[in-house]
């Protein structure tokens, strides 16, 4: 976040509790936030059809940009 600030970028990073499909969105909401990073850890196709992915999840619920590194 440090090389972020230098940039010029107003940026805040949080650790935060609770189950992270339902917290993440509700917070993201709630505190205005206009552009959400999170990591994309790769898993295979299928386990991601069946378990899904709290990244995915908030790719469709978050209605901001949702930034994705692997």
């Amino acid at each position: 976040m440090r090389r972020l600030h230098e940039a010029g970028f107003d940026v805040e990073g949080r650790l935060l509790q609770g189950e992270p499909d339902d917290f993440i969105a509700v917070h993201v909401e709630a505190e205005g936030v206009g552009l959400l990073v999170m990591g994309a850890y790769g898993h295979s196709r299928i386990r991601s059809l069946v378990i899904g992915s709290t990244t995915e999840s908030m790719v469709r619920r978050c209605k901001v940009p949702v930034l994705m590194f692997l």
